[in-house]
Formats: structure tokens, C-alpha cells, sequence
């Protein structure tokens, strides 16, 4: 080989050797952009998750409050309707009472059978007619006992101008 051809491939080796460290560090630094990517986008997404796990939990704390507002109207609410659910269940009884009791006085008194009405004067005549009996029950008071009661009552009363004709007046009153 010659010196020229010797030179010849020393400089093709060096410029292959070049090639191939030119390649190399080329290689080197594509990977090293590529870890450069992944980093930039680790950090990105880093922020970028920051950020969401931000956002998520503003939205966690306005659905809270969202929903203790309406579940506070819905207690409310359901207040309401029980409320007029048991009044009108009230009602309904009522109206179910009264329209038992109508229906049975009425079979009743088809039945011959005396109704409350009837009960409560047969009641109010009894009294009178205990009343009238008690009256008549009464022992008559002699002339004496009653004018004893009128002095009674005329010294009960005070002095009085009354004479005794009028005091035996009411004597004879009260004996009638």
C-alpha cells in the first residue's frame, strides 16, 4: 500500500470514525431532547393536574353547597306535604265519622230506634218532671212556721216600716 493509499484510508477512517461520533452525538442529543420532551411534558402535565386537581375540588366544594341548599328546601318541602297530607288525612276522617254516624242514625230511626235528638228531650223532660215532683213533695207549711219565716226574714233584712198586715200578706202568699 502506499503512502498515499495509506492516508487515503487513514482519512476515510477518520471521517467514518467522524461519521459515526457525529452520529452518535447526534443520537445523544435526540435522546437527550426527547427526555428534554418528556420533562417539559411532565412538568406541563404536572401544572396542568395541579391545576385540575384546583379546579376539582372548587367544583366538589360548589356541588356541596348545592346540594345542602336543596336538600334543605326538599326537608322543607316534605314538611310541607306531610303536613297537609295529615290534615287532609284529618279531614277525612272527620267527614267519614260524620257520614257513619248520618248513616247510622238514619237506619236507626228507619228501625224505630230514638236518636240523640230524641234521647236528648226525653232527658230535658225528665228534669222538668223531677222538678215538678220535688214540688209536690214538699211538706205545706203550717200558718205559724210561715210567718215565723216572714218575721225571720223582716228582722233578717233590717228595720222596716212593714205592718203586720202586710207581713201577713205575704204569709198568705206563699201558702197559695
Amino acid at each position: 500500500m502506499t503512502a498515499a493509499s495509506a492516508a487515503e484510508t487513514r482519512d476515510s477512517d477518520s471521517k467514518a470514525r467522524s461519521v459515526v461520533e457525529s452520529a452518535f452525538e447526534t443520537a445523544h442529543k435526540v435522546a437527550l431532547a426527547g427526555a428534554g420532551v418528556a420533562g417539559e411534558a411532565v412538568d406541563a402535565g404536572s401544572k396542568v393536574f395541579d391545576r385540575l386537581v384546583a379546579r376539582g375540588e372548587k367544583v366538589e366544594s360548589q356541588g356541596r353547597e348545592s346540594l345542602s341548599g336543596w336538600r334543605d328546601k326538599a326537608e322543607v318541602k316534605v314538611k310541607q306535604v306531610r303536613s297537609a297530607a295529615e290534615k287532609g288525612l284529618e279531614q277525612t276522617k272527620a267527614k267519614a265519622r260524620t257520614g257513619i254516624d248520618e248513616h247510622l242514625e238514619r237506619r236507626l230511626e228507619k228501625l224505630g230506634v230514638p236518636g240523640k235528638a230524641d234521647l236528648e228531650a226525653v232527658i230535658e223532660r225528665l228534669g222538668a218532671i223531677e222538678a215538678r215532683l220535688e214540688a209536690l213533695e214538699k211538706p205545706k207549711r203550717g200558718d205559724s212556721e210561715a210567718l215565723q219565716t216572714a218575721v225571720q226574714e223582716g228582722i233578717d233584712s233590717g228595720p222596716s216600716e212593714e205592718t203586720v198586715s202586710s207581713v201577713m200578706e205575704k204569709v198568705e202568699a206563699r201558702r197559695t
